[in-house]
């Protein structure tokens, strides 16, 4: 595109060139024609011959007789040739009566007794000068006399051109060679991060996440950060890979620890002589790791749905009064075991707080998931507490602990899939955020609030209408 736009440049500059000496030479040469016709038409002297009236005007151009030269700018020599009606040179370029009979078109034209100014360009053969002529007629009461013919040679017209043309080519050179120069550089300011981004995406490809293109010197453009982005993207699938193998090794732990647990029970329900006491012990033991288990499966089950988009909800009446006594009620006796106190709290009177819509069933796995996890991070002796409160709009569940709280730095990852903040702790690590997840299907927001050896209070606002939120 340089080289086109350049080269298209200089064509039209040359041409530009062209036409302006050359139209300098043909506004002289009108200047002078107009000049001599007129003093010839105005003359008044019907009597005198023709000989006598051109030295007459000569005379006036000032010109000298023994001379056909006329003074023209820098680069032109013009030179005047008078002609009669016979087509014979009365006066040469030289100021020599020649008496040649010459057949120029343009001084044809001319004797017909035509007013239009037509310039003619030709080279002399034998001199290979390039001249530009104008003839136009010389005449007494409309009667052509004769004609009068100016040239002027574009030989240094020509020169100047070219010179002009030669300087011009060599400042495109000089365009061209800075611009290549320049696209070079640039070139390579972009190819350089793009080949250091496709070996990263090879690494990639291979299991190395372990990488840092940041160090490199980048530029402050759309490269600069889609390289900054590539290394955010780097450190994000390590890091959720890191993630997905606590994961795993959490999930693995869990799901060995009841089914050590059923085993080793049911060989030992299975000897001979065993108490009716260990009996009871041990079926007791089954259940609450079954219990366990499957509580486990369900999560994964859910985080899968979660992660291809397939958790539909089931909208009805939800009588979220009832929601919150059934779930403290349902995990009291874990409470009890840890000597904990559990407790619903209305911050809204009962009798004013109507149903809502919503998935039952969802909404009491997001408050069972929250309470469980209130209650095994709570130390002996401590408190849950369910709250309660509505409005016109919205309805809002808080449950509040004072148990071990969160550091400040993971309050925000908390609700990250797999992340744990204590992985000797049971559980999977997706539990609050399939809770989240759900309060976002239900159009609420989940926030949570803690501090470290202070407790927590983690609490969800819903929609009373939902299906008003889904329309909007």
């Amino acid at each position: 595109m340089i080289i086109i736009t350049v080269a298209l440049f200089e064509v039209l500059f040359m041409f530009y060139m062209k036409e302006y000496y050359y139209s300098m030479a043909k506004s002289y040469l009108e200047q002078q024609v107009r000049y001599t016709q007129s003093s010839y038409n105005s003359s008044g002297m019907d009597s005198t011959s023709f000989q006598d009236k051109i030295n007459n005007i000569l005379e006036k151009e000032g010109l000298n007789q023994g001379s056909g030269y006329s003074e023209g700018s820098d680069n032109f020599s013009v030179a005047i040739e008078i002609i009669n009606r016979n087509k014979e040179v009365v006066l040469d370029q030289y100021g020599i009566k020649t008496g040649e009979v010459v057949n120029y078109d343009d001084v044809n034209k001319a004797l017909t007794g035509s007013q239009d100014y037509n310039f003619y360009i030709y080279t002399v053969k034998e001199t290979k000068d390039h001249i530009m002529s104008i003839s136009v007629p010389l005449k007494v009461n409309n009667i052509v006399e004769g004609v009068v013919r100016y040239s002027v040679s574009l030989t240094k017209a020509d020169n100047a051109i070219f010179r002009v043309i030669c300087m011009i080519f060599i400042g495109g050179l000089v365009i061209l060679l800075i611009s290549l120069l320049l696209s070079l550089r640039f070139a390579d300011s972009l190819i350089r991060p793009i080949q250091d981004l496709k070996k990263t995406a090879n690494q990639l490809a291979q299991g190395n996440y372990n990488i840092n293109l940041e160090n490199e010197k980048l530029h402050d453009d759309e490269i600069g950060d889609l390289v900054k982005t590539f290394d955010h993207m780097a450190k994000e699938i390590d890091k959720t890979r890191k993630l997905k193998e606590e994961f795993i090794s959490s999930v693995s732990h869990e799901l060995r620890t009841p089914l050590t647990s059923i085993k080793g029970w049911s060989e030992t329900l299975g000897y001979e002589g065993i108490s009716r006491e260990e009996l009871d012990l041990g079926l007791g033991i089954i259940q609450d790791e079954t219990e366990r288990l499957i509580t486990l499966v369900e999560e994964l089950l859910d985080f899968s749905r979660l992660a291809s988009d397939r958790i539909r909800l089931q909208i009805d009446s939800v009588n979220v009064t009832k929601l919150a006594k059934d779930v403290v009620n349902q995990l009291g006796v874990k409470a009890s075991e840890k000597n904990i106190t559990l407790l619903t709290e209305f911050n809204t009177k009962e009798s004013e707080i109507v149903d809502i819509q919503g998935d039952k069933n969802r909404l009491k796995q997001v408050l069972i998931n929250l309470v469980q996890n209130a209650l095994k991070f709570t130390e002996e002796g401590g408190y849950v507490v369910v709250r309660l409160s509505q409005g016109e709009e919205y309805t809002t569940f808080s449950v509040v602990d004072n148990g071990i709280g969160i550091k400040q730095e993971n309050l925000d990852k908390v609700l990250e899939k797999f992340f744990q903040e204590d992985y000797n702790k049971s559980g999977s690590g997706i539990g609050l955020a399939i809770s989240n997840e759900i309060v976002k299907l239900h159009k609420g927001k989940m926030i949570l609030e803690s501090e470290k050896g202070e407790g927590t209070c983690i609490t969800f606002t819903l929609k009373n209408n939902l299906m008003d939120a889904i329309a909007e």
